[in-house]
C-alpha cells in the first residue's frame, strides 16, 4: 500500500514530466517531486544533500538532455523502465521490512540501484548514499553536523529543530540509568564474582573480563548487578565514571541487507 504522501509525490512527478511536455516520466523526474516533499527534502538533507545544488542539476538535465514534445502534437505520457524498476525494488524494500506502506524514503533509497540514472549520479556527487537513507529512515540517525550541511547552507527550521541521535541510543541500553531508575532486579550471592570482575577491570592490561556459562545461568545479571554497584560509587576509584552500555544485536543486525550496513554500525557503536 502506497502511503498518502508517496502517491501525491508520483502524482506530482507525472504533472511535472506532462508541464515540460516530457515524452516519458522517469527517475529524474520522480527525485524532483521528492524535492517538493517536505519529508524528502528532510531526508535528503539529512544525509548530507543540497537541495538548491539538486534542483540546479534537474533543471539543467531537463533543459539539455530532455527532449520535448511540440506544442500542439498529442501524445501519451509513458513510464520509464527505470521509473517502473524504481517503484517495484520500493514495494520489495517495505515488504522485507514488514512495513505497511510505501513511503517517499522507500522510493528515494531504491533510486540508489539505477546506477546509469542521472537521479542517481546527481544524489552521489552530493556525498548521499544509499547507506544514509537506510539510516535515517529506520534509526534517524543523521550525517550532517550541528551547525551546517557539507554544502554550507544552513540546515532547515525542520532539521535544527531535530535531536540529531547517535548510535549509542540507537542500538544499546545504558544499565547505569535503568540501575538510577530502579529497572534492574538486585544481585543476591554473587559477591566473589563482581568482586573478580573489578580486579579484571582494574587491571592495566588485558582488563576485558568475559562471563560464560549456560543460558539462564545469571551472565547478564552480573552485568547489572556491576551496574548498581557503579552507580552507589562502592567500585575502586578508576570505575567510579565508568558507564556500562548492552548492545541491542537484534536492533544492530535488523534492516542490514546490503554489504557493509551491520559494520558501519559495529563502527559507530565503538567510536
Amino acid at each position: 500500500m502506497i502511503s498518502k504522501a508517496l502517491s501525491e509525490t508520483l502524482g506530482l512527478a507525472v504533472k511535472e514530466a506532462k508541464k515540460r511536455r516530457h515524452e516519458y516520466v522517469g527517475t529524474e523526474h520522480l527525485l524532483y517531486a521528492i524535492m517538493q516533499d517536505n519529508t524528502g527534502t528532510d531526508i535528503i538533507e539529512n544525509c548530507g544533500g543540497n537541495i538548491e545544488n539538486l534542483s540546479r542539476s534537474l533543471e539543467n538535465f531537463f533543459r539539455m538532455r530532455v527532449e520535448t514534445v511540440p506544442e500542439g502534437v498529442k501524445y501519451v505520457l509513458q513510464q520509464t523502465t527505470g521509473f517502473q524498476r524504481v517503484i517495484q525494488r520500493a514495494f520489495n524494500q517495505a515488504r522485507s521490512s514488514e512495513k505497511q506502506e510505501v513511503e517517499v524514503g522507500d522510493i528515494l533509497a531504491a533510486i540508489f540501484d539505477e546506477k546509469d540514472s542521472y537521479a542517481e549520479y546527481f544524489l552521489s556527487l552530493e556525498g548521499v548514499s544509499r547507506l544514509d537513507v537506510l539510516n535515517y529512515i529506520s534509526h534517524d540517525i543523521s550525517k550532517i553536523g550541528a551547525q551546517e550541511s557539507p554544502g554550507g547552507f544552513s540546515k532547515t527550521e525542520k532539521t535544527e529543530r531535530k535531536k540529531k541521535p547517535d548510535f549509542l541510543e540507537s542500538f544499546t541500553i545504558d544499565l547505569i540509568k535503568m540501575a538510577a531508575g530502579g529497572k534492574l532486579d538486585p544481585l543476591i550471592g554473587r559477591d566473589l564474582e563482581i568482586e573478580r570482575t573489578l580486579q579484571v577491570l582494574c587491571r592495566r592490561r588485558k582488563n576485558n573480563p568475559v562471563f560464560v556459562g549456560d543460558p539462564g545461568v545469571g551472565k547478564t545479571a552480573l552485568a547489572e548487578g556491576l551496574a548498581q554497584k557503579i552507580l552507589k560509587g562502592d567500585v575502586p576509584d578508576a570505575l567510579k565514571d565508568v558507564r556500562i552500555f548492552s548492545l541491542d544485536m537484534g536492533s544492530v543486525l535488523a534492516g542490514t541487507k546490503f554489504r557493509g550496513d551491520f559494520e558501519q554500525r559495529m563502527k559507530g557503536v565503538i567510536s
